[in-house]
């Protein structure tokens, strides 16, 4: 039965019933955080705060919107990341234009690029070159963006194998105002490139094979490039630790982030390679171990 209100309309006309009938959808699809799932979806399709969503919560919305908003709903109901659908995500502070067939930035990420950040910033503005910087899978854009804004002057060298995510990364370089800054090539990994970098970053595909088609519905939804790591997640991982000494200067610091797993495997493996000086373990934002910082000799 369609509850009406007096006025004879049906109450989904009404932001607060709106908000509710969209709560109780994604509660039923068993959507985490579905009250503010559902405030961040109708807000954003207002071009409002979703704070403000409460200053007038009886007003009247036109059904080509309640439409859209229903439409989202069921989307993310049935699976499609919020960040999809809201077409942006946020990362170390800034916001970052995301969609279909781009992976999503995590903000397990951000420990790792903040500890390349720590071991870069020494190295710059110290009178000499602009520091050289690469990120390795590039994606959204999201790490060669950061780096260009954080540690200026440099020049940020952004590779990425899928041209539906280069083109994002385009975007978010435009839209970060950082176009004379970073560069973005299409290519597999460090293997076109010649010459050497201060500096690498990397978030390489490490999830095991045979556990992606066990992830969560929506992680699922994400381009399978950027999450299969093949046998055990180390295909990529151990390619970019063989190819990281032919592209890292002496003294250059390499950022590579994984899984808890693999954590302890690569340091086993850096500690026999006669090009690393140093090798830690770097952790998340939940204090579990996310990744390793590599400095060459």
């Amino acid at each position: 039965m369609t509850v009406t209100s007096q006025s004879g309309k049906s109450d989904c006309h009404f932001l607060r019933a709106l908000l509710r009938e969209g709560k109780g959808r994604l509660e039923a699809s068993m959507v985490e955080n579905a009250r503010r799932e559902a405030e961040w979806l109708l807000s954003h399709l207002l071009g409002i705060p979703a704070m403000e969503l409460y200053l007038s919560p009886d007003r009247e919305l036109p059904p080509p919107l309640i439409e859209r908003f229903l439409s989202s709903v069921a989307q993310r109901a049935a699976g499609v990341p919020l960040q999809y659908l809201l077409g942006e995500t946020e990362f170390f502070g800034a916001s970052f234009a995301v969609e279909p067939g781009v992976f999503i930035p995590r903000p397990e990420t951000e420990a790792v690029l903040e500890r390349a950040l720590a071991a870069l910033r020494p190295q710059a503005g110290k009178g000499r070159e602009p520091l050289r910087l690469l990120d390795l899978g590039t994606g959204s854009g999201c790490l060669a963006v950061t780096l260009a804004r954080a540690l200026s002057p440099c020049l940020v060298v952004g590779v990425e194998l899928s041209w539906t995510a280069l083109s994002m990364a385009r975007r978010n370089v435009r839209r970060h105002g950082v176009e004379g800054t970073v560069l973005l090539v299409q290519g597999c990994w460090a293997d076109a490139l010649r010459g050497t970098f201060d500096g690498i970053v990397s978030n390489p595909p490490y999830v095991p094979g045979d556990q992606v088609n066990r992830l969560p519905l929506d992680v699922r939804r994400e381009p399978r490039l950027s999450l299969d790591g093949g046998p055990e997640g180390m295909r990529a991982l151990a390619h970019l630790l063989a190819e990281a000494p032919r592209v890292l200067r002496p003294r250059g610091v390499f950022a590579l982030e994984c899984g808890e797993e693999q954590v302890e495997r690569l340091l086993r493996l850096a500690s026999d390679a006669d090009w690393v000086e140093a090798a830690e373990s770097i952790n998340d934002l939940a204090g579990r171990p996310r990744g390793l910082l590599l400095t060459r000799r």
